[in-house]
């Protein structure tokens, strides 16, 4: 073996190694950052020989995974953990592929995915090769007899394992003795450094699939850009403007009725604000992801896109963001009437989406030559390390409290139910209002579980240290009599 294979192969078992203790051992948390570091500095140590190619998207992509990634420190957001680190592997996957494929490819273009196509079918076409070669290496060592044999023996066990379980299973009910040594015996064999053959087994299909991975990324992979004819539209003017003007003119009447709940404080027929808002939000937002398809598909496939047509579609989107204010209104008035939520808020920040994907559709009727579907992609990536960003679960504290001091009401079991980036809130307010006994009851059951929690370096997480250490400092009895004793001075 060269040394290049030898570091190829020791870095890929190191790697996996690392894996094991920072990604399956306890709960992850700075662990992960450990992990993509390490895997980073090797992906680039074995490309360091290669053309890095698609610069600017390729720091766009690593940026965004090192958010998702420090999510996991900074932010305390377990809803979005799973999630999170699914969305963190297949962008590693993607931008390792995508920055070490050729230059002329387009990173939003059917070729680019036909590439990491042509990637995918490699890492199998190597793993049948690794199996084969085992194979083979296992011939060679034996001859042929015991090959042979050897095969014949492992398909008994499979045969046989089956027909054991189902006698062991009628012996043990035909009889109690035989039943509690039967027990006795694969409780022995479960409890036999289980742990142990299972973190080798693991940290063996991390190395066989890391060895895989670095091999294909490696590997140049050669690929033929198709020639693609541009098509033309096919829709005809006088279709088109038929089903536009018809939907603007609906839309023109639905106006008006909306401006009436825009500028005036009474409701039609007695509905209440709760009601009002609770009917037709999701509806709202459907009717704008069809007004955005319908825009999509004409100012693609019409035959002849004139200054009037550019008008009408501009109009359909001027009255879609008349649809999404209204849905605005509606949540909003929602939120009043029952609180703050994780639904609620991601509705809000979806309008917001729309919003922006919208204001550039409409520069793209105007401007042909921009690629909305790359600026989809760009902008979607955005929004979703936008969400984990913010402090989701400390703003809905601070509304649902805001809330709470005007009308006395609130949910405190939902609130109970955020990650610990809503204690330094919930703390302030406490502060100032020690004679709430919820908020203190809510403040002690989450020092308990703190107390409770054995925090391993893997698992470090900011936002639950922090929460951890002001818990700590807060005396509840002192503060509850100090504030008698401001009351009988008063």
């Amino acid at each position: 073996m060269n040394k290049k294979n030898f570091i190829y192969f020791i870095g890929c078992f190191l790697l996996a190694i690392i894996a094991e203790v920072t990604l399956f051992t306890e709960t992850i948390g700075i662990s992960l950052s450990i992990f993509v570091v390490v895997f980073y500095v090797f992906y680039f140590y074995l490309t360091r020989k290669q053309t890095h190619t698609h610069r600017l998207i390729g720091i766009y992509i690593f940026v965004c995974i090192w958010l998702l990634t420090l999510s996991f420190v900074f932010i305390g957001n377990p809803y979005f953990y799973p999630l999170n680190l699914l969305v963190v592997f297949i962008l590693i996957g993607f931008h390792t592929v995508l920055i070490t494929s050729p230059a002329f490819l387009h990173w939003s273009n059917i070729d680019a995915f036909l590439y990491i196509q042509k990637k995918v079918s490699s890492f199998f076409k190597l793993g049948k090769y690794l199996t084969f070669l085992v194979r083979k290496s296992v011939k060679r060592r034996a001859n042929e007899r015991d090959y042979v044999a050897m095969k014949r023996i492992l398909l008994g066990i499979v045969i046989v394992m089956p027909i054991l379980i189902i006698l062991i299973f009628l012996l043990s009910m035909s009889d109690q003795h035989f039943s509690t040594m039967v027990e006795t015996i694969i409780t022995w064999l479960v409890s036999f450094k289980v742990d142990e053959i299972s973190t080798l087994i693991r940290i063996g299909f991390i190395f066989v699939f890391l060895l895989l991975l670095m091999k294909t990324i490696s590997k140049k992979s050669i690929i033929i850009p198709k020639e693609r004819k541009v098509k033309q539209g096919r829709w005809e003017q006088a279709t088109l403007l038929t089903i536009l003007l018809s939907i603007n003119g609906l839309y023109i009447f639905y106006t008006v009725i909306q401006f009436q709940y825009f500028f005036n404080d009474v409701l039609i027929n007695g509905f209440t604000y709760a009601t009002y808002a609770r009917r037709g939000f999701f509806e709202l937002i459907i009717v704008t992801v069809i007004n955005i398809s319908i825009i999509l598909l004409v100012n693609r496939f019409a035959k002849n896109r004139t200054l009037f047509l550019k008008i009408v579609l501009s109009s359909l989107i001027v009255f879609s963001f008349i649809i999404l204010l209204s849905a605005h209104l509606r949540l909003s008035l929602y939120e009043q009437a029952y609180g703050y939520t994780y639904l609620r808020l991601f509705s809000h920040s979806f309008i917001i989406f729309l919003a922006v994907f919208f204001s550039f559709t409409l520069i793209k009727i105007w401007v042909e030559k921009l690629q909305l579907i790359r600026f989809f992609l760009l902008l979607s990536l955005l929004y979703y390390c936008g969400l984990n960003v913010m402090d989701i679960d400390r703003l809905i504290v601070s509304k649902n409290l805001q809330r709470f001091d005007e009308t006395n009401l609130i949910d405190f079991s939902y609130i109970d139910a955020l990650s610990y980036s809503t204690i330094p809130v919930l703390v302030d307010y406490y502060e100032s209002n020690p004679e709430m006994k919820s908020v203190k009851h809510l403040l002690l059951a989450k020092k308990e579980l703190l107390q409770q929690k054995k925090q391993k370096w893997q698992s470090f997480n900011i936002v639950e240290d922090r929460a951890r250490k002001l818990l700590g400092k807060i005396d509840f009895d002192k503060k509850i009599s100090e504030n008698q004793n401001v009351k009988n001075n008063n």
